[in-house]
């Protein structure tokens, strides 16, 4: 297991999050084809390994890093490499590995629910205090560069027609980089409207 530290720094972000009503919003959905804005099939040209930056890794132990090889060491990936790096707001933790696809899941719902258990332990054990995020053969990252542009266009629709432009539903993970990757756009605001599971994104054009 290894550390990797990362000096790329991100803006914190506050999500709007109300108690809203989406049907009290005029708003066009963003038409997109399938949700490939998320899925393994996005090419992003190395987008996301520039994100990062990453330097070399720097042994070191971690607790959560030691609990994360427990819990899929007992699922049998025993040759999985934990790796992490230091963010801003947030520590990011890397499973490294052959044939890890199961523990992603449809859509990222196993690395979804590996987070939740990782934060949940965590909570119990007070184990670290920083903010944790799990990543699982960079499918987190290849997703976010992929939200991230789902974000501009609609961004750009909201823009052009002057009209509310609603997201598909999506995770709080999810909407946060929605949220953080328009927080300083000029011409449009964000906002979550709805109820879990279906609670989404609604693309606001300012003025």
């Amino acid at each position: 297991r290894t550390m990797e530290k990362s000096h790329i720094f991100y803006n914190d972000v506050h999500p709007v999050d109300g108690d809203y009503d989406s049907d009290e919003y005029n708003c066009a959905e963003y038409d997109y084809d399938g949700e490939s804005y998320g899925d393994d099939e996005i090419d992003d040209g190395g987008e996301a390994d520039a994100v990062t930056g990453r330097d070399e890794p720097i042994v070191a132990d971690d607790k959560i890093a030691d609990l994360l090889y427990d819990i899929v060491s007992r699922m049998g990936f025993v040759d999985a490499d934990i790796e992490w790096e230091e963010w801003p707001d947030h520590v990011r933790y890397f499973v490294e590995g052959k044939d890890l696809g199961v523990l992603i899941g449809r859509h990222g719902s196993t690395l979804e629910a590996l987070q939740y258990i990782v934060g949940v332990i965590n909570s119990h054990q007070h184990l670290v205090d920083h903010m944790i995020i799990v990543d699982i053969e960079g499918y987190r990252e290849r997703r976010e560069v992929g939200l991230r542009r789902l974000a501009m266009s609609a961004a750009m629709q909201a823009y052009k027609t002057q009209q509310n432009t609603g997201l598909p539903p999506m995770t709080s993970s999810d909407r946060r980089i929605i949220h953080m990757s328009l927080k300083n756009n000029p011409h449009v605001e964000t906002m979550s409207v709805g109820e879990e599971p279906e609670r989404k994104v609604i693309v606001i054009p300012r003025g």
